[in-house]
């Protein structure tokens, strides 16, 4: 009895300690969309697939100026991320 809640209480802190990190590796990855920079698309085409890139105030004002640029047109944007350059 004692070995498994010696196992649990370490499964509990392991687990926890885990999800801290990977959550906040998931809260700056989701304001990285509201930062001005360069801003990564991957673009799903008809002829041929892409990563395109777009400065921007936000990954929506990036996304909507590189929808209207002709290397874009007909492609569906996915926002990959905020890149350094």
């Amino acid at each position: 009895m004692k070995k498994l809640f010696v196992f649990a209480a370490s499964t509990f802190l392991f687990a926890n300690a885990g999800m801290a990190a990977t959550t906040d590796m998931v809260s700056s990855h989701r304001m990285d969309r509201y930062q001005a920079g360069t801003h990564q698309f991957y673009a799903w085409c008809s002829d041929q697939d892409r990563v395109l890139t777009q400065q921007g105030t936000s990954a929506a004002q990036a996304g909507n100026a590189l929808a209207a640029m002709p290397q874009a047109a007909g492609c569906r944007l996915h926002w990959q991320g905020r890149i350094n350059s």
